[in-house]
This record gives structure tokens, sequence and C-alpha cells, in this order.
């Protein structure tokens, strides 16, 4: 892996070490962290390798798409598997903690965690590794395109495929540099009628490409309503580095069901979760007993949240979310409401450093219910809101609401209407928070804003 900005301070990087607030609650006995500042960012002695000590100690299986084989034991590139559910199959059965390492490429449902089914849980603790660059794990399989259009709509093809939440153009990049997505539209009619769009009738789906070639698995990517990684509570300890994950039923990487175990992504992202009509957030862990911690990963393009932590279970929260240096945007896709880059909900205790987040559908950062949160050097901008889709939020950078509280310093907003809001009793507290020109502060009701 790459040498960071969190590995800098252990080699002699100056700057005043950060204490956290009076009153955080991030239990930093369990998970210290050491927080300084260096030029324009804030570094940490963060490992998250750490982590997953036993995994990336057991023994290595090894995945490649292009020459593995399901039937070998995995145990060398010379007798890799295919997929990455049977490393985990190999996995599970040694009875200890295990590494994968995944050849750098792009796997189907066909070939990633999944089996064409249920996600096959690792019930060990697992590290999963890109090797050679990026791992694409997406929520589809490869369509037997017709090379002729549609008898009757003529400017769409029509493919047998049913569940579909998200159907990508793989040549033409949206605003922020992803793959652009078709538009839905109500019937095969309207889809013959509007250049890059798709329609679901039945079991059919038609699709008519903007550019008007003919759709096929090098520049079409049908998602549907199946998961990309969905950790329940049988799940062990994970540790994920260097993989992008494309759709997901509930979210790219979802993680759910209390067990006691670390969640850990390293340079990880997770888009176009969720449809027009399936929600799904890109990274959405909730319930977990222990660290859950998100290193320089990306949340984009998803139906609902970008990075979303949540607490259902009632009582002391035992989930500790961070955030190092990751971004959101785009996020709160279709017709959804209130949507953010990131936020945290139940009554959590987290800590948020270096993280970019804009253009989300909603708040881009947000705080409920009784949690409290240190963002450190966060910047969070252009907000969309939710207003012009029928919601209730404006423009807001940075929003607490409920009981929670918020400690922002020497964080950034700008653009957005509101760089600050306050509701219901909650508190955001300011150590040189930098707003953009024009930007308002509102602190609503028995809600405060204060100036350490």
């Amino acid at each position: 892996m790459r040498m960071s900005g969190l590995d800098l301070v252990r080699r002699g990087s100056a700057g005043r070490r950060r204490a956290p607030p009076a009153g955080l609650g991030f239990p930093l006995a369990d998970y210290p962290l050491a927080i300084r500042r260096r030029g324009g960012r804030f570094l940490c002695d963060f490992k998250p390798e750490a982590y997953a000590a036993a995994a990336l100690a057991g023994p290595a299986y090894y995945v490649d798409i292009a020459t593995g084989n399901d039937a070998n034991p995995g145990t060398s590139w010379g007798a890799a598997v295919k997929s990455i559910f049977a490393a985990t199959q190999l996995g599970n059965a040694g009875g200890v903690p295990f590494q994968v390492w995944v050849k750098a490429g792009t796997y189907s449902r066909v070939n990633n965690f999944t089996n064409m089914g249920p996600m096959v849980i690792p019930t060990q603790p697992a590290a999963y590794r890109a090797f050679g660059g990026r791992v694409t794990c997406w929520s589809g399989h490869d369509l037997s395109w017709p090379a002729t259009p549609h008898a009757t709509y003529g400017n769409c093809y029509a493919v047998a495929r049913s569940t579909v939440t998200v159907v990508l153009d793989l040549l033409r990049p949206n605003a922020f540099g992803d793959p652009a997505e078709l538009v839905r539209v109500a019937d095969a009619a309207t889809c013959n009628a509007t250049p890059g769009s798709w329609a679901q009738e039945g079991g059919t789906l038609f699709v008519r490409r903007a550019d008007g070639a003919v759709p096929s698995n090098i520049n079409t990517r049908v998602l549907i309503v199946v998961d990309a990684f969905a950790l329940d509570a049988t799940g062990k300890s994970v540790y994920l580095e260097g993989f992008d994950f494309q759709g997901g039923a509930n979210g790219g990487v979802f993680v759910h069901g209390s067990a006691a175990r670390h969640v850990i992504a390293v340079d990880c992202s997770a888009r176009y979760a969720g449809g027009p009509s399936h929600a799904g957030d890109g990274f959405l862990i909730e319930d977990s007993q222990g660290l859950a911690a998100l290193v320089r990963c990306v949340a984009a393009s998803n139906a609902n949240d970008g990075i979303s932590f949540q607490w259902t279970r009632g009582g002391a929260p035992t989930l500790s979310p961070l955030t190092i240096d990751c971004r959101g945007h785009d996020n709160g896709r279709h017709a959804h409401l209130a949507n953010n880059g990131l936020a945290c909900h139940g009554g959590l205790a987290a800590i948020e450093i270096g993280g970019d987040y804009h253009d989300n559908c909603g708040a881009n950062v947000l705080l409920t219910d009784a949690s409290k949160l240190w963002c450190i050097g966060t910047f969070a901008s252009r907000s969309l809101g939710d207003v012009g889709r029928g919601g209730s939020d404006g423009p807001i950078d940075f929003h607490a609401a409920g009981t929670s509280q918020m400690w922002l310093e020497r964080t950034r907003s700008a653009v957005s209407t509101h760089a600050l809001m306050a509701t219901d009793i909650a508190r955001i507290r300011l150590r040189q928070h930098e707003k953009g020109a024009g930007q308002a502060e509102l602190a609503v009701g028995g809600a405060s804003i204060l100036t350490d």
C-alpha cells in the first residue's frame, strides 16, 4: 500500500497535537489516535492494518478473474481461484482468520462476493486486498444484448432483465468523472422518444443510449436489486483495501446486525447504490460493536446517503465511527429526500478528519439524535438541499439536529446558503471555522452555535 499522510506523523512531522473536545465520548483508550496539523492538512497516526492483524497474519488465498479457476486450491497465484466468494469459502473452511488477495479487474456478481445470490459471509476475521490495481465489484452480470433494435420501438434495444436499479453509460462521464446514469422513464414508448434513457416493462429492459450505439457489456452496465457487499450479524471483522463497489440493494458496503467486530475500508469506493425506486446508501454501517474506520474512501452517486453510521439498538452505542480523508458527493439521487454526504444517527460518538463533502441533496454533513461528532479539517460545500424535490432541507453544509453536539475545528464551508444549522436543542461549537462569502448561520429554537 502506498505511503499516506497517515503514516507521516510517525516519521517525525511537526505540528501541535490536537486534543479532542471535552465530552466527545469517542473511546480513544481503545482506539488511540494522535492528530497533528501540517501545513493545510491534518495528519494522524492511525494504522488501519493494526485492526486486521489476525487476518493479515493468517493463510492467504488468491483470486484472478483472468486466469483463475474455482476448482483450484487458491493457495498461490499459479493456483488462484476465479471468484472472491470461492476464496471466502476456502478461508471459512480453514477455521482461522485469513486474507484474500484479488487481482485487479472487474468482477460481476458471478465472480465477486455474492455468488449470484446472497453474499458469502466471512465467518472468520478476513482481509481482502486488491493487487496490481483497482478491483471493481458490481451488482449485476453481463447480459445477452441483441444486435438489432426492438421491432416496435426502433430506437431501443430490449433484453430480458428485471429488478433493475441503475443503467450506466460506461463511455460517458458525469460532472464528477464517474459513468453517467441513463434516465429511467415510465415505459418503452417514452424510452424510444428519449435519448439516454431506460425503461422496465415486466421482465424486459429497454435501453436507448444517448449516442445511439448498440448497447453491449463494454459500453453499458445494468445494476440490479442485489447486494454488492453485505455483512450480517454472522460476519466477523473485515478489512477491505482497493475495492470499487457499484450498486447494492441496501448499500454499496452494507454492514448490519449486532456483532462484535471491526470494519475497516481503505482506498475503497461505493457508488450507485439504490436507484429511482430503491433506496441505498454508499457505505451503511449500523449496530456493529467496534471500530468502523473509512480511510480515503469515496461515496458518490448513491440514491441515499454517501456514508451513514447508525445505531438502532438503544442503550449506549458501542459502534465507533472514524473517517479520514474521505469524500462524499452527488448523493441523494432521483426523487429521494434528505440525503447527506456523511451522516451519524442514534447517539454515536464519531471523528471526521480531512473529509470533503459536496453537491449532496441534503445537508452535506448531518448529525442527529444524541450523536456527537468532531470534524477537524473538514470541507463541506455546494449542498443542493432537497426543496426542489418537495423536501424541507435547503442547502446546508453542517447540520446538527436533536440533542446532538458537533465540534468544527479548522473546518471550511462554501457556496451553500447555510454554512451551519443547529435545530431542536443541538449545539455546534466552532474553533476557527471558515465560511464562504454570504453564507448564513442558523440556530433554531433552543439550539445554539457557539465560538470557543
